[in-house]
């Protein structure tokens, strides 16, 4: 069994095993989220010649303490490095494997405050998991969990459009990618900016 594989069933046994004091959604974002962002980040590899086992690797990882966590917990970027290094150890990957997938990729795949990886994979990771966002119902369906977590309307729309933001300009690296991504982008954007969010709330 290869790395990824081994890697691909520990991180069904965390997101399986439902622990009681796990993310609200994270059960959601196992079914329709991790393994997406890794398929990106599996096809970006194979585009920009990235070193492609570490890139799924850090994608698969990149919100692990989901297993564990709340999101909302001040400890979850940090759970999330801990228990991400750990794995990556237990299956043999290199302290410099390590140092690329957890401290710049998974670090900084947010790209917050300015701060955003420098690896290639960190590049990538960042990219694919904003595509995530864009393609899919992740949006739709945070909108759920902040509404059921007591969240306004006005503080939901704030967040997604910042969100949306972030993800299209600060998170993807890769100038054609962004290109493509510009009709999700643009249909978020306007999904929020309107009243299409009355018809999830």
């Amino acid at each position: 069994m290869s790395r990824i594989e081994e890697l691909k069933r520990k991180v069904d046994e965390l997101y399986q095993a439902g622990n009681d004091s796990r993310a609200d959604w994270a059960d959601w974002l196992y079914k329709n989220h991790i393994f997406v962002v890794a398929e990106y980040a599996e096809k970006l590899a194979e585009r920009y010649h990235a070193k492609k086992e570490l890139a799924m690797a850090a994608a698969m990882l990149h919100d692990i303490a989901d297993t564990a966590m709340k999101r909302e917990d001040p400890r979850h970027e940090q759970e999330s490095q801990e228990i991400a290094r750990k794995i990556l150890g237990e299956l043999n990957f290199s302290e410099e494997e390590i140092k690329i997938a957890v401290d710049d990729a998974i670090r900084f795949h947010s790209c917050r405050n300015g701060e955003k990886p420098e690896s290639l994979e960190g590049k990538i990771l960042a990219t694919a998991d904003a595509i995530a966002h864009l393609k899919t119902d992740f949006y739709a369906h945070a909108v759920q969990v902040l509404k059921k977590e007591g969240e306004s309307l006005e503080e939901i729309k704030k967040w997604a459009l910042a969100k949306n933001e972030r993800d299209f300009h600060d998170k993807i690296f890769f100038d054609e990618i962004r290109e493509k991504a510009k009709p999700d982008y643009e249909r978020v954007k306007d999904f929020f900016s309107g009243s299409g969010i009355l018809n999830l709330v």
